[in-house]
């Protein structure tokens, strides 16, 4: 695990993730705080399988189904990784 990552660091990386999962994914959404997945953003279950995925393999922060069943926005999963790469 990283473990000095801050919340800037996390958007970027969760938004290189995004860009991962669908490249068109980016191009009408704002990655705020507040954005929701699966409505602000329009991820349906694959691809938020896919963005966990991709969060464990680039970041290390193993999200574990009850954890991301409580995942409503974007600020909902910077926060969590935030907590699991920082040792918290």
């Amino acid at each position: 695990m990283r473990n000095d990552m801050d919340r800037q660091k996390i958007r970027e990386e969760l938004t290189a993730i995004l860009k991962i999962v669908d490249e068109n994914l980016l191009k009408d959404a704002k990655i705020e705080d507040a954005t929701t997945i699966r409505e602000g953003l329009g991820l349906d279950s694959l691809q938020l399988t896919e963005m966990l995925f991709e969060i464990e393999e680039r970041l290390g922060a193993k999200i574990n189904d009850e954890e991301a069943r409580g995942l409503k926005t974007i600020g909902d999963v910077i926060t969590l990784i935030e907590s699991k790469t920082t040792g918290a």
